[in-house]
């Protein structure tokens, strides 16, 4: 079984023996006696578990990667299908459209190996079409390809063109990559509360981590630090884990040179930094070593929160940009189909239809059309002026769809057709894009919550903490007593504080980042998340060491 799925994920058994098994047996043999014959207890037991841990990567890594091209190849089938079926209905023949589609591994992926074997087949091995494709079927990691390949095979045999297959199979591949996507949205919800029991679980952890030193001799920052650092591989672990199961559907463009509105976003991050660390400088300045009156009564959390608030200003300018992204991929297929009727119509003409259409009202896409026929009227490279169109737009959906329009017109397949075809997938698209919105939308409010929830609960348990700490303190406790309750003192309590609020302040970093990264926005948008999450999580922290101290009437340090 393990070599049969060796050959669909490009290896050979031999070169899987030498590069794997052999490799991952010797260093199992090696850690194996090293365990047995240097180290006892806990850490020989580590050394023991090793081996099986290396042995079974290497036995799984076909079906890691095999599972791995799969998702791939179902993330990258909509972009397929609709260059596919594009390009069929342009003056290419089948060998040269297959060629074509094989050399586009940046916008197709591992489909576009997919289709470098369809196309070797063809012109190295003698086989029609429908035979490559049929052969193909049966070694592909992806049902849904395979059962494309197999329809196109059987289409071909019957005797029906191949443009007028395509044509019709752009509603039955679409609403297979549509499925495709729902299972991941639903993925990602489950991965939402995975998420949320997680650091729910960690935050029980970290605030049961103040009260240990009332339990086992160790003092409070050894166990809160301990905390900290389960925490963060906690975080770590689940966005890992999150981002290698998210679909591949990014917003913003791939251009090789950064645009106008990507300049302007660099340098308004550049200006949030600078002016984060001139205040952030000033107010620990101010507080800690000139210890100017006014600024000792800030309390830290306010006074860091308020140092790090000019992040926001780069974030806000990011998500704006991006907002007007959105809105011009909503725009876009009502252009095209505008351009390639228009176009159909007058028999050619594509520089007559982009200057009426550019005098119409495409909401924040009119500018980058404005722009785009100045290009095409100059009449110096249409590929080029598609190209900066699409990175002007700063949408990589319309990055590769205008370019699909504009190398089927200069083909010459018919504008008409593509627009309508482009058209109606790119809907599709935007229309699973907005579920996904939705989705992430829903999140952020949970998160949010999560962070004012998290600031609550640690500073009230650690109110609680110093509360019987000073009462153990107080009392008159036999020597018999303390070899049996630690009394710790608390002078180091402040230190915990501090720590519980770096918690909180990786938690704001870490969530404003995975909100971006399950949208597939402009991570720079995430120090808008990072700031408000920020914000929140600082005063209820603050209004819970008010509400402590006037409660049971213990110093936490405020400031």
């Amino acid at each position: 079984m393990l070599f049969d799925i060796l050959p669909r994920v490009g290896l050979k058994p031999r070169d899987y023996i030498l590069k794997f098994v052999i490799p991952s047996l010797i260093i199992s043999v090696i850690l194996t006696v090293l365990g047995v014959k240097y180290f006892t207890g806990y850490v020989r037991l580590i050394f023991l578990l090793l081996p099986l841990l290396i042995v079974g990567s290497a036995i799984g890594y076909p079906y890691i990667e095999l599972d791995t091209q799969k998702n791939q190849i179902n993330e990258k089938l909509h972009i397929f299908i609709t260059k596919f079926g594009v390009l069929s209905i342009t003056d290419l023949d089948r060998k040269e459209l297959m060629k074509l589609l094989s050399e586009e591994k940046e916008e197709l992926g591992q489909l576009a190996e997919e289709s470098k074997k369809i196309y070797v087949l063809i012109k190295r091995w003698n086989q029609s079409l429908a035979e490559a494709c049929r052969f193909l079927a049966t070694r592909t990691p992806s049902n849904e390809f395979a059962d494309f390949l197999d329809r196109m095979a059987y289409s071909l045999d019957s005797g029906e063109e191949l443009k007028d297959f395509l044509s019709d199979e752009q509603d039955i591949v679409m609403e297979d990559y549509a499925a495709f996507y729902k299972r991941a949205l639903y993925s990602l919800d489950m991965f939402k509360e995975m998420y949320v029991s997680a650091i729910t679980s960690v935050a029980f952890f970290v605030t049961f981590a103040v009260i240990v030193p009332f339990l086992m001799p160790y003092d409070f920052t050894t166990t809160v630090t301990f905390a900290l650092l389960g925490f963060i591989l906690i975080e770590v672990l689940m966005v890992y884990g999150i981002k290698s199961k998210l679909p591949y559907d990014r917003l913003w463009h791939t251009g090789e040179k950064p645009t106008a509105v990507d300049l302007k976003l660099k340098k308004w991050l550049i200006i949030s930094i600078i002016l984060t660390v001139v205040l952030t400088t000033t107010l620990v300045w101010g507080k800690y070593i000139a210890e100017i009156p006014k600024m000792v009564k800030i309390p830290y959390q306010i006074l860091f929160a308020t140092g790090v608030t000019p992040l926001l200003i780069g974030g806000y300018m990011a998500q704006r940009e991006e907002n007007l992204v959105i809105r011009k991929e909503y725009n876009f297929p009502d252009f095209l189909r505008s351009l390639g009727n228009s176009v159909s119509a007058k028999g050619g003409g594509m520089t007559e239809s982009l200057k009426y259409l550019s005098s119409h009202d495409f909401g924040p896409l009119t500018k980058d059309l404005e722009r785009l026929y100045k290009r095409i009227s100059i009449r110096i490279d249409n590929n080029k002026a598609w190209r900066y169109f699409g990175f002007d737009t700063c949408s990589y959906l319309i990055q590769l769809f205008s370019e699909m329009f504009e190398r089927c017109t200069f083909l010459g397949g018919d504008p008409g057709k593509a627009s309508e075809i482009i058209g109606t997938n790119f809907r599709k698209i935007i229309n699973l894009r907005k579920s996904k919105y939705q989705s992430v939308a829903q999140f952020s409010g949970i998160i949010y919550g999560l962070g004012g929830g998290m600031a609550l609960s640690l500073y009230a348990s650690y109110g609680v903490a110093q509360m019987v700490s000073n009462l153990y303190t107080t009392l008159d406790i036999p020597e018999a007593m303390i070899s049996v309750i630690n009394i710790m003192s608390p002078g180091d309590l402040s230190m915990v504080s501090y720590l519980m609020y770096a918690v909180l302040v990786f938690y704001s970093m870490v969530s404003g980042y995975l909100i971006k990264l399950m949208d597939g926005g402009h991570l720079q948008c995430s120090l808008m998340h990072f700031v408000i999450m920020l914000w929140i999580a600082s005063i209820v922290s603050y209004v819970t060491g008010l509400l402590v101290q006037s409660i049971l009437g213990v110093g936490i340090p405020l400031y």
